[in-house]
């Protein structure tokens, strides 16, 4: 039997080989190559979701895709099909955690990035440290949190950045994977125990000033359902989808490849004008503005039901709210601004720009419009 981590353990993200426990199975997750599937793969995938677990899929922020209920006894054989039917490849590096721009291109800079940075053999890094790959014309992943961003100056140049500097080093594209691992290990090297992100190490030590150049463009286009050039943007609800729908999606259009973001959105390849309400299809849905934790039903770690009450609150503020079911703040974005963080049944309210505590043990009877309307005062 495959030894399973410890669910209670901090910093731990699953893979496919090394599921975690949750209250309704294994939970599993797998980042596939580029962050797509072409649309076999993804109703083969949804088959065996159904087939060995609960049917539940959801995306992370990172855009990898999380697999819900797998039973402990049928996790090797449904492991084995992955690659029998060539969902995955063995040789991807899918336990680098990297995130990249979700509307590269055959060639372009983000893809060739992405390429040559899953070859590189870098030092054992902490679970959760990742990688943003964001250059080009359309830049997308300013909000979504890394340790080491690759992305592009107001001069089309490639600078590679710290999570928490300002700026960053200017590199040659056949620069990026030797930095990149001068980089890790100066992270290595300098980190204390508790240490485990960038932005952490860089409040108590200073980044070589040769590595502080030039500031990334500011400019972030924002993603919302939408038919686009390359296709049509879903909004996934809260991040939770059922393999079935999924497939029924898939069935019903004429995509052939999807696209996962780290916005809890799919893109369709190659389509336009689709309407399923299993999915968000409608760029003013009040729902993208919230987000949540798996909450109590999947997570024991959980106090509160967070997916019923982001379907409550959904029409009561436009600012970006997340829910959680425990002081851990599980799935949070850098753009929320309030959180509201479970505390044994009830919810600390906490504006996350400031970092400033609004209120302490809310119960969930307490969130109403005047609520939100009061606190966006503040």
């Amino acid at each position: 039997m495959i030894p399973m981590k410890n669910k209670y353990v901090q910093g731990f993200c699953p893979t496919l080989k090394t599921p975690i426990f949750a209250s309704d199975g294994l939970l599993l997750r797998i980042r596939p190559h580029l962050n797509f599937l072409n649309t076999p793969k993804l109703i083969a995938l949804c088959d065996l979701c159904d087939k060995y677990g609960s049917g539940i899929m959801e995306l992370t922020n990172r855009g990898s895709i999380q697999i819900r209920g797998i039973r402990e006894s049928e996790h090797k054989v449904f492991v084995k099909e992955i690659f029998e039917k060539k969902i995955l490849r063995e040789s991807d590096n899918s336990d680098l955690n990297i995130t990249i721009n979700p509307f590269w291109k055959y060639g372009d800079i983000n893809h060739r990035i992405y390429n040559d940075l899953t070859k590189l053999k870098l030092p054992t890094l902490p679970a959760k440290f990742g990688f943003i790959i964001d250059s080009g014309k359309m830049l997308t992943l300013k909000n979504i949190s890394s340790d080491i961003r690759i992305e592009n100056t107001k001069f089309n140049q490639i600078i590679i950045r710290a999570e928490g500097a300002l700026k960053g080093k200017i590199v040659k594209p056949q620069e990026v994977n030797p930095f990149i691992m001068k980089m890790t290990k100066w992270f290595l090297k300098n980190k204390e125990k508790k240490i485990s992100r960038m932005a952490d190490l860089l409040l108590k030590k200073e980044l070589p000033k040769s590595w502080l150049q030039e500031e990334p463009i500011q400019k972030c286009y924002e993603i919302l359902p939408n038919n686009l050039k390359l296709g049509q943007v879903l909004g996934i609800k809260l991040g939770r989808f059922k393999a079935k729908d999924l497939k029924k999606l898939l069935l019903s259009c004429s995509s052939p490849k999807v696209r996962f973001t780290p916005f809890k959105m799919i893109i369709l390849e190659k389509v336009k004008d689709i309407t399923d309400d299993n999915f968000i299809y409608n760029k003013s849905d009040s729902l993208l503005n919230i987000s949540a934790c798996s909450g109590i039903n999947y997570c024991l770690n959980s106090s509160v039901d967070t997916f019923k009450l982001a379907n409550r609150i959904k029409n009561y503020t436009n600012a970006n709210v997340h829910i959680t079911g425990c002081e851990k703040n599980c799935g949070i974005n850098n753009n929320t601004k309030f959180l509201l963080s479970g505390n044994k049944s009830f919810l600390d309210v906490i504006d996350n720009y400031s970092k400033k505590i609004i209120f302490k043990k809310k119960s969930i009877t307490d969130f109403s419009k005047n609520f939100f309307k009061d606190i966006e005062k503040q």
